[in-house]
């Protein structure tokens, strides 16, 4: 899928998720800003491209801080031009943690990081593609939103609130030129993955290089009629 002379802003774009798929928007030909918050995440990113991807810019931004996603905006506007892509990678998980033992500080981490994080960012890049003329943005949910199991009550209110987030979006901006759409990936094969879970079956995960083609597709003109839809990619899992 070509994306030739767009831009991207991929919040979360140094993880073990982000790398594969800031690496497949530059191949497709996009300029990319990448986002992070761990200082480590930005050089290591920048080593895994290496030479197969075009140059992204970095910010370092907490995307739970409106102030801060202000400031990421404006400066992408600024320094590219405009926004055609929003892809909301920024996401995280805690569980084994059931409802009467779980913290009020996890439970407000797990929504501001998998919920919050993308209402701010689509709140300010809205208005930005709606001066450009539209653009594509994507989610990233999960199959826990729609399959839930214990430990998981923080973790899967925020992912399942995505999707009803995205679908909504997507609704308001149907006559802008601008798809929003979400992903549900199942357990993703990332090495954080692998420690937590040594005895699991990593082969059956779905591989940020196969998400990274999803996303792709729904950046692309070849999605312009697929809007507020939450896609499986579960992989064999």
């Amino acid at each position: 899928m070509s994306l030739a002379g767009k831009i991207a802003l991929i919040t979360g774009g140094t993880g073990a998720l982000g790398r594969a798929v800031t690496a497949a928007v530059g191949e497709a030909g996009a300029t990319a800003a990448v986002t992070y918050i761990v200082d480590a995440e930005a050089p290591e990113c920048k080593a895994y491209l290496g030479l197969r991807a075009g140059a992204p810019i970095f910010l370092k931004a907490d995307v739970t801080v409106e102030t801060e996603v202000q400031t990421l905006v404006r400066t992408v506007v600024e320094r590219l031009g405009r926004i055609d892509i929003l892809l909301n990678l920024v996401g995280g998980f805690v569980g084994d943690l059931p409802v009467a033992a779980l913290p009020e500080a996890t439970w407000d981490h797990m929504l501001d990081i998998n919920l919050k994080s993308a209402f701010l960012c689509c709140k300010h890049v809205v208005p930005v593609m709606r001066r450009g003329g539209g653009g594509r943005i994507v989610t990233v949910s999960s199959r826990a939103a729609i399959k839930v199991f214990p430990g998981i009550s923080a973790y899967a209110a925020a992912k399942a609130g995505l999707i009803a987030f995205t679908e909504t979006l997507a609704s308001e901006v149907l006559k802008d030129n601008i798809t929003v759409n979400a992903i549900l990936p199942s357990v993703i094969d990332t090495p954080a993955n692998r420690n937590a879970m040594p005895g699991a079956d990593s082969s059956a995960w779905v591989k940020p290089a196969e998400i990274a083609r999803v996303l792709l597709f729904l950046c692309s003109e070849a999605s312009r009629e697929i809007s507020g839809a939450a896609i499986p990619v579960y992989g064999r899992a």
